[in-house]
């Protein structure tokens, strides 16, 4: 981390607060839930005890407090793979150690209701940046260790919940097969490529979370809401009790993980 009174072109930290996120040295706890939308951060910390509120700037909310004790923050990334990358970078330059994506994803198949729930154990897409970050395997893959316990937390607490690959595209019209003015004569169907590799969902962001994190040292994983179905073109209107599910699923989860490390070190 920059440490320099003034920032400069390559190094703007200004005494260790970043650029981009509203906050510095010692805000961020090791444990971090990303969502994109900005607000669904005000609503999420709610939930939390011993909330402080670093404030907001651009597509960066960011708070820190404690879910059912344990130290948590929650930090939006915006819509898609650059803004997702600002905030990784800077939130590892700042501490963190762990991140899980919660947010929402359309499902590819039919048998994927929306109100369910999916824990991305692998992703692809074709977003700009997740290349730049790891070329070594087409696929990548969350830590397995949150994966499972995302899971364990959702069945828990009674949800439909499954696993499996999701796909992440920059692009929310034309690369999702959405209507566009003036584009009509598409010969490809996006949708249709991603669920001939094994997608069972799309988003904009888990394929970023993956690669990124995995290049810089961070531990990650992605649990979704199924906010859409794109095969039955249902519509779920009103989310936030998915949003506040996610919140439980991936605290608890953070929560299993620490019980399961104390007991190993006993």
């Amino acid at each position: 981390m920059n440490s320099r009174a003034a920032p400069t072109a390559l190094h703007p930290f200004t005494n260790g607060r970043p650029p981009h996120l509203p906050c510095g040295p010692g805000d961020i706890c090791e444990d971090v839930l990303v969502p994109g939308d900005p607000d669904r951060v005000t609503l999420l910390a709610r939930m939390l005890d011993g909330v402080t509120d670093f404030g907001r700037r651009r597509e960066f909310a960011v708070v820190s407090g404690r879910y059912n004790g344990h130290p948590l923050t929650i930090c939006s990334s915006g819509i898609g793979g650059p803004s997702t990358e600002i905030a990784l970078v800077e939130l590892a330059m700042l501490g963190a150690k762990r991140v899980i994506r919660i947010g929402g994803m359309s499902a590819l198949l039919k048998d994927i209701p929306t109100g369910s729930y999916v824990v991305a154990d692998k992703a692809i897409g074709m977003s700009g940046v997740a290349p730049l970050y790891w070329t070594a395997a087409d696929e990548l893959r969350s830590d397995p260790g949150l994966c499972s316990a995302l899971f364990a937390a959702a069945r828990d607490k009674g949800l439909a919940v499954r696993t499996g690959m999701i796909a992440t595209s920059d692009s929310y019209y034309l690369g999702q097969d959405r209507p566009v003015p003036s584009v009509d004569d598409l010969e490809t169907s996006f949708l249709d490529r991603f669920r001939s590799r094994g997608a069972i969902g799309i988003d904009m962001e888990s394929q970023v979370i993956l690669a990124v994190s995995q290049r810089i040292g961070l531990k990650a994983a992605c649990v979704l809401g199924v906010h859409g179905n794109r095969a039955t073109d249902d519509w779920l209107v009103d989310y936030e009790p998915t949003q506040r599910n996610l919140l439980h699923i991936a605290g608890n989860a953070l929560i299993r993980i620490q019980s399961e490390t104390s007991k190993e070190k006993e």
